[in-house]
């Protein structure tokens, strides 16, 4: 009857069961030609034999049968489609809870593979942009000129550096951000502009024409947009500038933005002339067939000639190039690598997660594999119809994941503005959805097999013997899913250890003393113009003007100075000291040079550890003084009182003007808070003989607790518009925003990886979960037999949590080997953290064995109250 029985379902499902064993090219019309012989008289044997070389031989019949399969393997296909999406939606728990553990794994690698790909990845906007390179020190404009002059190597050749300009055409005086140039830096980059031209090697002079090339945001935001723009004139501090050309909306400059180009020579001549003022920084092409170094050493011997010719200004200075591309991301590198390879981590955790699900569904329907193989389907076609299920999954979660990437490149975006400069234009395009659907793919298929594989192995007659019973799995499909919960646990403890370094590292970092109080400091910029400021004494009574305006308003103690910290870029000079043995001329020591006005210690709350500050009495026409920090004592008077000392910025042709030390100030980070001090000098603004230092910051304390500055921002403008009303105030902020921005890349860094260390300690708690779940609710019958021979609840409790931490343990000290080796590659991104800190080893491991106790803990209840009655009837 059983053998009847099969003979009847093998004929309703004989279709179906014809196409699932086509597997060889010629099959579909080989069995065809035999079926055709048959009924011809001959026997089976005959007809074999003779439909073997009828459709060996014959090209046409073979051709037909390849254009019959085509069509079977695609009805097929519909056939597998139709049917995955309908098992699957007559399990919506498995499928939810599959597709959103691929999609928090696919978006989360694809929002850092957007970054990846914008900033590491992806070519630089111009043409040819790997024949564009750098020079890592800045230089002056004279040595730009002699390279451009000696090179057999370096096509083209530019260099800028960026300023403020006063733009006085709005409602309120504005300052914008100028590009000073060579006629040489637009050309290297090879970007031609949109409208006009470029200023030409004869404007590019001392005494030329006041033109500019300003950018497409520039013209559609300060300009409206003119289709007349060129010729038009506006008024940047206090001269008139012509437009003579516009650039394309997409042109950028490498590692910064800015308004306007102008040149150099013409915006801020008392600086271009001067060989020994390195302030620009220069972009080369190569020439075509030539190599890095030869470069560098066509390089370094200009350097060599130009050491010799001028010892005083390049005595000591070396030239470096780089690849542009690796200059521009090379600071940022290894964080994005690390970042990267965190979601990698969370990515195999998530795709373990899936396959311990496909594996525990596999099992599930093991019966219904054996049952349709019975009937005649073979293990290719059963491993096609799983697989197809698992990619329409995987697919879902990536069409999920692509949602989460868009929302997710969009909060990355948001939280480094400042700090990296190239998450600027991140956005999805074709190469992301590519990545994603290549990705999806890959997963479904991975993924898929080897639960697929499992379930559909093993022997037919034997599978049906067991008729149902709870565990027709096998030991195969129990290890591997047990192997991929330890291997989720021992990713997740790899991320957290990362991201309990990298926290650990952050909060030593905002612990350390900047060397002032920023609390109640507002900062602001202010730069005056060179047609009404060209002369330090005109300079000086505007700030001391305005400070005595200023300091008269109620709680405000307000001081200025050239450079805030963390604020920007800081002038160094080689000095000299009285006294000491002379150095050779070039190779004097560098300091960190400051002016100040007004009680600027006081204000910022530095210490003055030795001596006195810089006060009222220290202006023009008094003996010149100066304060130090703790460094240079350190570095340069280590065994002798600095007090009294005097010191002078290294002259080759003229006298010394010697400035004796009043005073030794704290050290303050002027950089970043992770970089160690450095000497600094503080002189009085009335005493510089600098008159092109033009600009300055204005630190104001308020006194007492206050949340809203606007008013007091208000009042500064005014009192400022009071003595010169075209004179714009600018980068408006308070010294804790300053530090703010400075720490934004650890922050960013920190803030990330401890995303994705949680994401991966949930995954891997649902993952434990549901293993333990299913492992339960296979062995309720044993569960209720042991409970029925006498078996304490407390034990079964006992047991089921006992095997739930063997597995976390298990991955928890592979997890731990791991680690160890593999934080080294974080060495450089933690501050006075080593990567194998112990606390962290320790606390780490002890909260994700928390974890997976809690996610033991439902499981091990459920199990506990199982009814032994209930579960024997089940049997």
């Amino acid at each position: 009857m059983l053998t009847d029985l099969l003979h009847r379902l093998r004929s309703l499902f004989r279709r179906e069961t014809v196409e699932a064993e086509m597997d060889e090219e010629l099959r579909f019309h080989y069995e065809h030609q035999i079926e055709k012989l048959i009924t011809t008289g001959l026997t089976r044997d005959e007809a074999t034999r003779q439909a073997r070389l009828l459709v060996g031989g014959n090209e046409q019949l073979k051709e037909e049968c390849r254009d019959a399969r085509g069509v079977q393997f695609f009805e097929n296909f519909i056939r597998d489609l139709r049917y995955s999406l309908r098992i699957l939606r007559k399990s919506p728990g498995f499928t939810i809870v599959a597709v959103l553990t691929l999609a928090l794994g696919i978006g989360a690698n694809t929002a850092i593979f957007s970054v990846i790909d914008r900033v590491l990845l992806s070519a630089l906007p111009y043409p040819d942009p790997d024949r564009l390179v750098t020079i890592k020190q800045n230089d002056s404009l004279r040595n730009i000129d002699d390279i451009r002059q000696q090179t057999q190597t370096l096509a083209y050749g530019g260099g800028i550096t960026l300023e403020r300009m006063d733009y006085t055409g709005g409602p309120e005086p504005l300052q914008i951000r100028a590009a000073y140039v060579n006629a040489g830096l637009l050309e290297t980059l090879g970007v031609s502009p949109m409208l006009g031209r470029l200023i030409s090697p004869e404007e590019d002079v001392k005494g030329g024409p006041h033109n500019m090339v300003i950018t497409h945001r520039f013209w559609q935001e300060f300009l409206g947009g003119d289709a007349n723009v060129l010729g038009r004139s506006l008024t940047l501090n206090g001269n008139r500038y012509s437009v003579i050309g516009v650039m394309p909306a997409r042109f950028t400059l490498p590692e910064d933005e800015t308004d306007i180009f102008v040149s150099l020579w013409v915006a801020y001549p008392e600086a271009a002339p001067f060989r020994g003022v390195h302030f620009m920084h220069t972009y080369w092409r190569l020439n075509q067939d030539v190599t890095l170094e030869q470069a560098q050493a066509d390089l370094s011997a200009i350097a060599g000639r130009l050491a010799k010719q001028f010892p005083d200004t390049e005595g000591k200075r070396q030239k470096t190039l780089v690849p542009l591309h690796q200059w521009l991301v090379g600071d940022i590198r290894p964080a994005l690598l690390v970042l990267f390879g965190a979601v990698g981590l969370v990515f195999l955790i998530a795709c373990a997660n899936f396959a311990g699900l496909l594996t525990a569904r596999a099992i599930a329907r093991r019966q219904e594999f054996v049952l349709r193989a019975s009937l005649g389907a073979g293990r290719s076609r059963l491993l096609v119809q799983a697989i197809t299920e698992s990619v329409v999954l995987s697919l879902f979660g990536g069409a999920v994941g692509l949602a989460l990437a868009h929302w997710g490149t969009s909060l990355l975006v948001s939280l480094e503005p400042e700090a990296l400069d190239r998450f600027r234009g991140i956005q999805m395009d074709a190469r992301l959805f590519l990545f994603i659907f290549g990705i999806s793919l890959l997963t479904g298929i991975v993924f898929g097999l080897i639960p697929a594989l499992g379930a559909t192995n093993g022997n037919t007659a034997d599978a049906l013997k067991e008729s149902g019973r709870g565990n027709t799995a096998g030991k195969f499909s129990h290890a591997f899913r047990n192997s991929l919960v330890a291997a989720e646990f021992a990713l997740a403890l790899i991320l957290l250890v990362a991201a309990g370094l990298m926290i650990k590292g952050f909060a030593r970092l905002q612990s350390v003393n900047p060397g002032f109080d920023p609390t109640n400091l507002m900062t602001m910029h202010l730069q005056l113009p060179v047609t009404r400021y060209d002369k330090i004494p005109q300079q000086t009574t505007f700030r001391r003007e305005l400070l005595s305006r200023l300091n008269g308003l109620p709680g405000v103690e307000a001081a200025m100075v050239t450079d805030l910290p963390f604020a920007g870029n800081y002038l160094d000079h080689r000095f000299v000291i009285d006294g000491h043995p002379a150095t050779p001329v070039g190779n004097e020591p560098t300091v960190q040079t400051l002016s100040v006005m007004g009680d600027y210690f006081s204000v910022m709350q530095i210490p003055i550890l030795a001596g006195r500050g810089l006060i009222e009495m220290d202006r023009e026409n008094q003996p010149l003084v100066a304060v130090v920090s703790e460094e240079l004592v350190r570095r340069f008077f280590p065994n002798e009182n600095p007090l009294g000392a005097r010191i002078d910025f290294a002259r080759t042709n003229e006298p010394h003007q010697w400035m004796t030390i009043v005073g030794v100030a704290r050290d303050v980070k002027h950089g970043t808070l992770n970089e160690p001090p450095e000497a600094t000098m503080y002189a009085p603004f009335a005493q510089s003989d600098e008159s092109w230092r033009r600009w300055m910051s204005l630190a104001v304390r308020q006194r007492g607790l206050t949340t809203d500055s606007s008013g007091l921002i208000a009042e500064i403008k005014q009192q400022v518009w009071a003595i010169d009303s075209q004179i714009p105030v600018s980068e408006i902020r308070s010294m804790d925003d300053w530090m703010s921005v400075s720490l934004a890349r650890q922050r960013f860094n920190m803030m990330l990886l401890g995303l994705f260390a949680g994401l991966a300690m949930l995954l891997a708690a649902v993952g434990i979960y549901g293993t333990m779940a299913y492992r339960v609710s296979q062995r309720t019958n044993e569960i209720g037999i042991h409970i029925a021979l006498g078996a304490q609840r407390g034990h079964v409790f006992k047991l089921v949590l006992g095997d739930g931490a063997k597995l976390a343990l298990a991955g928890i000290a592979v997890g731990i080997v791991a680690a160890a080796a593999i934080t080294r590659v974080m060495a450089s991104l933690l501050f006075e953290v080593k990567p194998t800190d112990p606390a962290t080893f320790l606390l780490t491991p002890l909260l994700l064995a928390a974890v997976a106790l809690v996610a033991c803990y439902v499981p091990a209840r459920r199990a506990m109250r199982v009814d032994p009655m209930v579960a024997l009837r089940h049997e």
